[in-house]
C-alpha cells in the first residue's frame, strides 16, 4: 500500500521488479501465464472504411424468454443525473434522437443512426439541425410521444440546475416545435460533439408530462422503449416486460423486441460470477465482463461453453514529458525514449495481460486513431529492438547524454496499475539509455501538489478523451489546466478549436489524424497501448449480442437480442419455460439467408403480471442514530460519514461510523461516480462491537474518480451468517 507521503515503488514491490527486469531481458514482452487461452478478440476493418463491425448473427429470430442479468441498480432513474450504471437500468425503458449503431464496435459519427428520430438535416453553416421523428410513437402509459417532449427533454439535458450532463451539450442554445413530429434545433455554432453526445447512454427522451416525478420513484420510468418496467424493488432488482407497442421491427419486418422480457439483479461481482456459472443468469451484463486473467480463467473452467466477446476501452494512459524541464526539452531525447517503449510488455506491467491491451496504437483508441502501420512509422517502431535501440542511443548521445541523466518519474495507482507500467518503462530507460529512472507513486494530494510545484519529469496518468477527440484540449492546448507537459504549439491550438466545428464524419476524421501525427512527432506524451479490455461472458443461446466500445450505450437496451430454445435446452437441460415462450416464430418479411428454427413450440400461457413495486422515500421514517440497529426499517445506521462530501481528484479520505447488529462482520465498496465502477480502494473489514458500534476507515477516493454521485456500498453480515447490504450516496464535487 502506498504511503499517503509517496515512497519510492522500486522499495516497495521488488517482486514486480524482478518480473520487469526478466521481461526486458528476454527483449519484447510475452504474454502471462495461461494468457494463451484468452480470446483475440481481434477487430476486423470493413473493406473501404475505417469501421469494425461486431459479429452478425444470421439465424431465424425466435420469441420469447426472459434475459437475467445483474451487478448494479442504478441509485437515481434519470439517466440525466450521470448517475453510476444509470443507463444499464434505464435504456431498456427509454428511447434518444439518435444512438451508435450496434453493428459496429466503433462509437464514431460515421455509425450515428436515426432512434426516435427517423432523419435529420442540417443547415449549411452547421447552427440548426432540424429533426424529424418517427409518427405514432406512444409512451407505456399510452400518451402520444410528440415533438413538445424532445423539446423538454434537450433543454432538461443541457440545464445544469436540472441535469448532471449539461457540459455535454456546450454548443446547444434552445429547440423549437414545428409541429409534432418536427424539431429544430439552435446551435451557438456547429458542433459535431452534439450529436456524438446525443447518442451517449445518457441522453434519453423523457416524457413532458411526468415533469416533477421522483427519479427514485418507478413512476419516473414510463418511456416508449422496448420494455416496461415490471417491477423495480431498490437495491434488490428490476423486472421489464415486452411493450407490445414498441415502434421498431427488424429488417424481416418482425415487430420488436423478441424477448418476453428482462430481469436486472443488483448483485456483487463475485456473486454474478458465481451466478453465471450457477446458470443463474444467462450473461454476466452488457457493462461487465472479465477484467484480469483469473476472472477469465475462474469464468472458462467453470463454464466452458461460455461465448467472449472483446470490448476495448477508450482510454488509456500516457507518459507526459514535462517541457520546461532540460533535457526533456530537447526532441532528440524524447524521440530516443519513445523509440525503445515496448507498449506489449507496459500493458503486461498494467495488468498482468498483453491481451488486455492494444498494441500498435496511439494515443486515441483505434475507432478514431491512426492506422497501426502509420503509429509504428511515426514512433520508429517498424524496426526490431535491436535497431531501435541503436537509434536511440545514437539521439542521445547526439543530444550529449550518452550516459544518460536522472529522471522524477510521477503516477499514481497501484503496482498492477499505471504505477506498474510506468516502471517496466523506468526499467527500460534503465537498461537501454543508462536513465536513472526513480518511480514514485504517491496519493492524490501529494500528486496535486507536485504538479502544481511543477515538481516532476514525466507524468503517467489517464488521457480520458471519451468519445470526442476534441477533448484531447484539455491535455495539449496551450495553458489548458490539464496540460502536464506544457506543450505549447499555436498550429496544435487552431487545430483543437477548429476540430468540433468540422461536421463531415470524413474531413473530421483526416483533421483527428493530423492532431495525432503531430502529437506523435512533436512528443509531449508517450502511448502506453492500455486501452484495458473487458472479456464479457454470455452463454451460447444469446443471439444477436453485440457490444461497442462504449459501454453506456444502446447495448444495453436488448430490443433485437433473442435466445435459441434448442440451445437453451442443451444448456439447461429442460426447455424454455412455457409461461413465456410464444406458438410460433412470425414470418419473416425476406426469407433470411439460414433457414428458420422449426422445433416445435409449447402452447402460450400468460404469465400472472407481478405489480410494479414504487418506493415512497418521502413517506419513510428519518434515519439517524437513535434509532435500534434490529428497528426493520432501519437494521443499519448510517451514523456520519466524514466528509460529507469529497472532491474529485482531490484524494478525498473517508471514514464511516455506523451503528449495526452487535458482532457483525462489515466491509465497504466504494462504486465511483459516472463509471459506477466498483473501486479498489476501500476500508479494511471490522467487526462490530457489543454495542453495535463499528468505524470503517479512513481509506482514500481514487483520484480518478469523476465528480458526481458515488456511492458507499456496506456489506453487514451477522452473526447467525446472514447478509444486509445497504447503500448510502456520496457526492464528489
Amino acid at each position: 500500500m502506498w504511503n499517503k507521503k509517496g515512497c519510492n515503488v522500486k522499495r516497495l514491490i521488488p517482486l514486480l521488479l524482478v518480473f520487469v527486469l526478466v521481461l526486458l531481458a528476454c527483449g519484447p514482452a510475452a504474454p502471462a501465464p495461461g494468457s494463451g487461452s484468452l480470446p483475440s478478440g481481434e477487430r476486423v476493418t470493413e473493406p473501404g472504411t475505417n469501421l469494425h463491425p461486431n459479429p452478425v448473427e444470421t439465424g431465424m429470430p425466435q420469441y420469447g424468454g426472459t434475459l437475467t442479468y445483474g451487478y448494479a441498480i442504478p441509485r437515481s432513474l434519470d439517466a440525466h443525473q450521470k448517475v453510476g450504471y444509470g443507463p444499464t437500468g434505464t435504456l431498456p425503458t427509454f428511447n434518444q434522437l439518435v444512438i451508435f449503431d450496434i453493428a459496429y464496435k466503433d462509437t464514431v459519427p460515421e455509425t450515428i443512426i436515426g432512434d426516435l428520430a427517423d432523419r435529420w438535416e442540417t443547415s449549411p453553416d452547421g447552427t440548426e439541425i432540424t429533426f424529424h421523428l418517427h409518427p405514432g410513437v406512444k409512451w407505456h402509459d399510452g400518451m402520444p410521444f410528440t415533438a413538445d417532449d424532445v423539446v423538454y427533454s434537450l433543454d432538461k439535458m443541457a440545464d445544469p440546475n436540472r441535469s448532471a450532463i449539461a457540459d455535454f451539450f456546450p454548443a446547444y442554445r434552445d429547440a423549437e416545435r414545428l409541429d409534432d413530429t418536427t424539431v429544430k434545433v439552435h446551435m451557438k455554432y456547429a458542433s459535431a460533439g452534439f450529436l456524438i453526445s446525443l447518442a451517449a447512454g445518457e441522453s434519453v427522451i423523457q416524457a413532458k408530462h411526468l415533469a416533477g416525478t421522483s427519479d427514485q420513484s418507478a413512476d419516473f420510468m414510463i418511456g416508449t422503449g422496448p420494455f416496461i418496467l415490471e417491477e423495480y424493488l431498490t437495491r434488490v432488482h428490476m423486472k421489464w416486460k415486452r411493450n407490445p407497442d414498441y415502434f421498431k421491427k427488424d429488417k424481416y419486418g418482425n415487430q420488436l423486441p423478441y424477448l418476453d422480457g428482462l430481469k436486472l439483479l443488483n448483485i456483487s461481482n463475485a456473486e454474478l460470477n458465481d451466478a453465471l456459472l450457477g446458470r443463474r443468469v444467462d450473461l454476466k451484463g452488457p457493462v461487465t465482463g472479465a477484467g484480469t486473467v483469473s476472472t477469465y480463467e475462474y469464468l472458462k473452467n467453470g463454464a466452458p461453453e461460455l461465448l467472449w466477446q472483446k470490448r476495448d476501452d477508450y482510454v488509456s494512459e500516457a507518459i507526459f514529458f514535462n517541457l520546461n524541464h532540460k533535457p526533456l526539452d530537447d526532441l532528440r531525447v524524447r524521440r530516443a525514449m519513445g523509440l525503445i517503449l515496448d507498449e506489449e510488455s507496459l500493458i503486461i506491467g498494467y495488468c498482468g495481460d498483453a491481451t488486455f491491451g492494444v498494441t500498435d496504437i496511439g494515443l486515441l483508441q483505434r475507432s478514431y486513431g491512426l492506422p497501426a502501420e502509420e503509429i509504428r512509422t511515426l514512433m520508429g517502431w517498424d524496426k526490431t529492438m535491436e535497431e531501435r535501440v541503436a537509434e536511440a542511443q545514437q539521439l542521445m548521445a547526439e543530444a550529449g547524454y550518452p550516459n544518460g541523466f536522472k529522471l522524477n518519474m510521477l503516477s499514481r495507482g497501484g503496482a498492477q496499475t499505471a504505477q506498474g507500467a510506468t516502471l517496466v518503462f523506468a526499467e527500460a530507460l534503465r537498461k537501454h539509455l543508462k536513465i536513472d529512472a526513480e518511480v514514485n507513486g504517491l496519493a492524490s494530494t501529494e500528486v496535486a501538489k507536485r504538479l502544481d510545484e511543477n515538481n516532476y519529469d514525466m507524468y503517467t496518468v489517464s488521457l480520458k478523451v471519451g468519445l470526442d477527440p476534441a477533448q484531447l484540449a484539455i491535455f495539449f492546448a496551450s495553458n489548458s489546466y490539464a496540460n502536464y507537459a506544457h506543450y505549447a504549439n499555436p498550429d496544435m491550438d487552431t487545430m483543437l478549436t477548429e476540430l468540433d466545428r468540422i461536421i463531415d464524419p470524413s474531413e473530421r476524421r483526416e483533421a483527428i489524424w493530423a492532431i495525432e501525427r503531430t502529437l506523435l512527432t512533436d512528443l509531449p506524451a508517450l502511448p502506453t497501448g492500455t486501452f484495458i479490455a473487458n472479456f464479457l461472458p454470455y452463454y451460447p443461446y444469446i443471439k444477436n449480442l453485440r457490444f461497442t466500445d462504449m459501454p453506456y450505450s444502446n447495448i444495453n437496451r436488448f430490443e433485437d437480442v433473442w435466445i435459441d430454445r434448442d440451445i437453451y435446452q442443451q444448456v439447461h437441460g429442460k426447455p424454455l419455460s412455457a409461461a413465456t415462450a410464444p406458438a410460433m416464430t412470425p414470418p419473416p418479411m425476406t426469407t433470411p439467408e439460414t433457414a428458420p428454427v422449426t422445433t416445435p413450440e409449447p402452447p402460450v400461457t400468460t404469465p400472472e403480471q407481478a405489480p410494479v413495486t414504487t418506493p415512497e422515500p418521502s413517506s419513510a421514517p428519518s434515519q439517524t442514530a437513535a434509532n435500534s440497529y434490529d428497528d426493520p426499517d432501519w437494521p443499519v445506521i448510517w451514523v456520519k460519514i466524514d466528509p460529507a462530501e469529497g472532491v474529485s481528484g482531490g484524494g478525498t479520505m473517508i471514514t464511516v461510523t455506523l451503528k449495526v447488529p452487535p458482532g457483525s462482520f462489515n466491509e465497504i465498496i466504494f462504486i465511483n461516480p459516472v463509471t459506477g465502477t466498483r473501486s479498489s480502494r476501500r476500508p479494511a473489514p471490522a467487526v462490530a462491537d457489543a454495542d453495535g458500534n463499528v468505524v470503517l476507515g479512513p481509506w482514500e477516493v481514487h483520484s480518478a474518480a469523476a465528480a458526481g454521485e458515488a456511492t458507499i456500498e456496506l456489506t453487514c453480515t451477522k452473526t447467525d451468517g446472514t447478509k444486509i447490504v445497504v447503500t448510502h450516496p456520496y457526492t464528489l464535487k
